[in-house]
Formats: structure tokens, sequence, C-alpha cells
């Protein structure tokens, strides 16, 4: 009887995880329309957000009441991050912090870090005065003008209303996907990073 309680709920993990994996990330063209980058790049966001056992924001955004803010953390030399803010209906929130064994620039690895807080009302209120405030909804998805072979990728995706919006900067030294990301990173809940921020 214990085995195969055992196997039902290992079933019903694997059939999890794949339908996370089986969802698709991003809205094709997400990152360029034109090239072969963009569906490069949707492909290796896709990989870490899979091991990192993340949902699909773009599937969340098709209904008009979900609210979600994810940031997406892909150091070359160190391990993925993943933070992701979940809106509830009376005001709260809640915060998931996904880490994994692997280095953004290599491989993904395996899931080592899955842990969920409550965010008071209050706090809930000053995160989404901070996306406003750094015009989340009005940056562009991409900007090529800087980009390098050994850094980090800075995704940050959002969904409110039934719309999706994805940012995408690489090393980022100041401007509002910084901010957003070491707000997400810090001031949330006080998260011990591996490693240096760059």
């Amino acid at each position: 009887m214990l085995t195969t309680l055992r196997a039902s709920i290992l079933t019903l993990q694997l059939s999890a995880v794949a339908n996370i994996a089986q969802s698709p990330y991003f809205p094709p063209g997400s990152f360029d329309d034109s090239s072969h980058v963009g569906s490069s790049l949707s492909e290796t966001y896709s990989k870490y957000l899979g091991a990192l056992e993340e949902p699909s924001l773009w599937s969340l955004s098709k209904s008009e009441k979900a609210q979600s803010y994810r940031f997406l953390w892909l150091r070359t030399f160190d391990c993925p991050i993943a933070v992701r803010v979940d809106v509830n209906a009376d005001g709260t929130s809640r915060l998931t912090i996904k880490m994994t064994t692997g280095a953004g620039g290599y491989a993904a690895g395996q899931l080592t870090r899955n842990d969920t807080y409550t965010l008071t009302k209050e706090k809930t209120t000053w995160f989404l005065g901070k996306i406003e405030e750094n015009k989340f909804w009005e940056l562009p998805t991409v900007d090529r003008s800087r980009m390098g072979l050994d850094g980090a990728a800075w995704v940050i995706e959002g969904v409110k209303s039934g719309s999706y919006h994805i940012v995408d900067r690489w090393s980022p030294d100041d401007g509002p996907v910084r901010v957003i990301g070491l707000l997400m990173l810090q001031k949330l809940e006080k998260l011990k990073i591996p490693g240096p921020i760059y």
C-alpha cells in the first residue's frame, strides 16, 4: 500500500513538472522578431525556468485577475535564481524564491531552494508602487546596446489585467531593470545571495 502511494505521488510530481515544461514561457518573437537570436534566448531562458520548476507567466496572463512579477537572474558563473511575486485578491502577495545547482552560462542544474513567504498588504503595495515608479510596463523588451559573453541576463516578466510584458537586459549597471531586480532580491525578503552581483 505504501509503495503504491509513493508511486502515485511520484507520478503526480513528474506530471506537474512535465506540465510546467510543456507550457510555452514566452510569446513568439519576444526577444527579436527577425533573427535566430530571439529563438535562442527563448529556448535558453525556458530551459532555466523549467529547471527552476517555474510556471509560465505568459499562460497566466490569460486570466484577467492574475497579477504577478518574476525576476530571472542568470549569471554566467553562478547559480540561477528566480524570484516571483504573486499578488493575492486580498492585497497581500506570495514571494517565491528558487535556486538551482547550475551556472547561468553553462547548465541549469537541479532545484536546491524553493521557499515561499507571505508579504503584507503594505509590503505588496510598496512593491507595486516601485514597479510603477520605474515604469516597468513602458520599458522596451530588449536593448542590444550592451551585450557580452561573461555577465548576467536580468529578465523581468509581468502580468496584470490580462497583459503580459517582458524586459531583458545584460548586466545593467543602473536603470530601472537593475533597480527592480535588486529590489526583488534584497528588499522583499533578506535573501542571502550566493556569489557576486553582476
